[in-house]
């Protein structure tokens, strides 16, 4: 059965690969929530990994958008979104520093985003 969006037309999936990096935000205190939160991200959330690529993720996306630059903020903010609930539920969102760079089938350019202390 297709899914449909609000205007009635179908949603589509898309595959994507996000790859990132973890950084600690204070390097002489916080690396140990880095690595915490480096293994959560690649074991913990139910995407794929590649062999012998630590920070890179694949997946699959459902995106609502009827324009390509709908369908572009659209992906970012899922993936964005999704990952900054990881790093809250993890209780490490004031100490990492998460670098992402999210690319997804037939959407064009990677797009850059990150999620920072506050």
């Amino acid at each position: 059965m297709e899914a449909f969006n609000q205007e009635g037309k179908p949603m589509s999936k898309f595959d994507f690969q996000l790859a990132y990096t973890i950084k600690p935000h204070n390097p002489a205190y916080d690396e140990t929530d880095a690595a915490q939160a480096r293994l959560h991200l690649r074991e913990k959330l139910g995407l794929d990994t590649v062999e012998h690529i630590e920070t890179t993720l694949l997946g699959m996306i459902t995106l609502n958008g009827t324009t390509l630059a709908d369908r572009k903020r659209e992906a970012e903010k899922l993936v964005r979104d999704y990952i900054h609930d990881a790093l809250k539920e993890l209780r490490v969102l004031s100490t990492v520093k998460f670098y992402g760079c999210l690319m997804v089938d037939g959407l064009g350019p990677a797009m850059r985003f990150d999620i920072l202390p506050k």
